[in-house]
């Protein structure tokens, strides 16, 4: 049995020290995006040295090692910063205060460890997002790791499809068809447990084929022909992951598309079609979106909608206790306790006691009050300001431009899952946005930060003097 699993390992690490020497740190991270979404612990886990360690924390080191060996050959970007840079210091700075503040093994039934809360949650993402913010950026190189999570998403839609027909012989890795282990088993959920997770791999998976394939090359039929097979195998794993959240998520990446790839007639035409769609699907299902059968009944479903009230009237209750600071990081189910007992309202506060938050932007302004909700959103609209920017540029080339279509894409998928979800229990949902941040970051440095210096530095100069005149074009005398 050794020497199988040698002839598998054996090329498998040759192929990684390969990758690690010459490839890209935009493959990398894209693989770390599938090693952290695809081989969690219940795939493989080592504990050693008190830690916990997975294939993505082993990947992880090696994206290190991979940056350093890249900054001591000079193969990096200007270690640069902009005021984006320093907002997202300046939200981190703050996290790791309301993090370190507060009594780290305090834990209830149900509530994650606070410091691995930090680490999977923002930590992970931060160091992806420092290594993509300093590389350089080309299409020859980024083409990988577009292809790696065209794969990713192909793998998983095909995995989806299995799921929910039953058809466990075909699904991998078998703990999938675990209903002891992750949650909403019955739904699409994929080899991360969670339907959330899955649908936003698979919406970020659609995108990027979408863009980088017949956006960018119009012309291309083997393209156009990957994209009628792929485009609604995908579209098809997010519908089975019945997940309300994920289909608006989906209903904005297509409108985004629409909006952004087509011009004239083509996109007025997709609009319409798009807006009288929906409207004729609110029309005659819009009941069945608020109680539809799931993984549970009906009923439990629209009680998880209105659960939501309640989660809202205790996070508005315990920020107005502590508005600037919060109660730190990670402490919402601990605190939240005596507000359950409120009776000056009709909602059931009770219905969400042993429930971790499901609104991120009432948990960041819970733990880390307005400061640190206030930080988070500047840096959330400072990338976004830079997103639309790079694809709105005529000086960046036409992938860069739709890197920031991608990022948009992202930035908005995931806006609406903070809307729902608390999205920073795991590495994969803050990693897509950190790593759209990062990439975002590096093209507008490379292709647009440059262009507006030379503008800058254009405007401040005195112009020059022409022979056989005391006259300038500064004062027209």
């Amino acid at each position: 049995m050794a020497i199988p699993i040698l002839l598998v390992v054996l090329p498998a690490c040759l192929w990684m020290l390969i990758i690690l020497m010459q490839g890209c740190l935009q493959l990398s991270c894209a693989l770390f995006l599938i090693a952290t979404a695809c081989l969690p612990a219940e795939f493989f886990s080592l504990n050693a040295i008190g830690l916990t360690w997975t294939l993505d924390r082993f990947w992880l080191i090696a994206i290190l090692g991979q940056f350093a060996l890249k900054w001591y050959r000079s193969e990096l970007a200007e270690f640069r910063l902009d005021a984006t840079d320093l907002l997202l210091i300046l939200f981190v700075m703050w996290l790791t205060v309301r993090t370190f503040t507060q009594p780290l093994g305090v834990t209830i039934a149900g509530q994650p460890p606070t410091l691995m809360h930090y680490i999977n949650g923002y930590l992970v993402p931060l160091v992806l997002y420092i290594v993509l913010r300093f590389s350089k950026v080309d299409m020859k190189q980024l083409q990988w790791a577009v292809a790696s999570i065209v794969a990713l998403g192909a793998y998983l839609s095909v995995t989806a499809i299995f799921e929910v027909a039953h058809l466990w012989q075909f699904v991998f890795p078998k703990f999938i068809a675990d209903p002891l282990i992750g949650i909403h088993f019955g739904r699409a959920r994929g080899p991360m447990l969670q339907s959330v997770r899955l649908g936003m791999c698979l919406l970020l998976a659609f995108t990027v084929l979408m863009v980088f394939t017949v956006w960018l090359r119009p012309k291309s039929k083997p393209l156009w022909l990957t994209c009628a097979i792929l485009a609604p195998l995908f579209l098809l794993a997010i519908l089975l992951t019945y997940t309300r959240s994920i289909w608006m998520g989906a209903a904005l990446v297509v409108g985004l598309l629409v909006f952004a790839c087509l011009r004239g007639v083509a996109r007025k035409s997709a609009i319409v079609g798009i807006v009288g769609i929906a409207a004729l699907m609110v029309a005659i299902k819009g009941p069945d979106l608020v109680s539809f059968k799931r993984e549970y009944s009906a009923a439990e479903t629209r009680e998880s909608t209105y659960m939501r009230a309640s989660f809202a009237y205790v996070s508005w209750k315990m920020f107005e206790d502590r508005p600037l600071a919060g109660f730190g990081f990670n402490q919402f189910q601990i605190y939240n306790r005596p507000y359950l007992a409120d009776r000056s309202t009709d909602l059931r506060l009770e219905s969400i006691r042993g429930y971790v938050h499901h609104n991120s932007f009432l948990s960041l302004l819970v733990d880390l009050g307005l400061i640190g909700f206030a930080l988070y959103m500047a840096v959330y609209f400072a990338f976004a300001r830079q997103m639309v920017g790079l694809w709105r540029s005529a000086q960046s080339p036409r992938w860069a431009q739709g890197v920031g279509i991608t990022s948009v894409a992202i930035i908005g998928v995931h806006a609406l899952q903070m809307a729902f979800h608390e999205v920073s229990f795991s590495a994969i949902e803050n990693t897509m946005l950190f790593c759209a941040w990062g990439m975002t970051a590096a093209c507008h440095h490379q292709y647009l930060t440059p262009v507006l210096g030379r503008e800058t530095h254009t405007a401040f100069r005195c112009p020059p003097k022409v022979p056989g005149t005391i006259r300038t074009a500064a004062t027209g005398l």
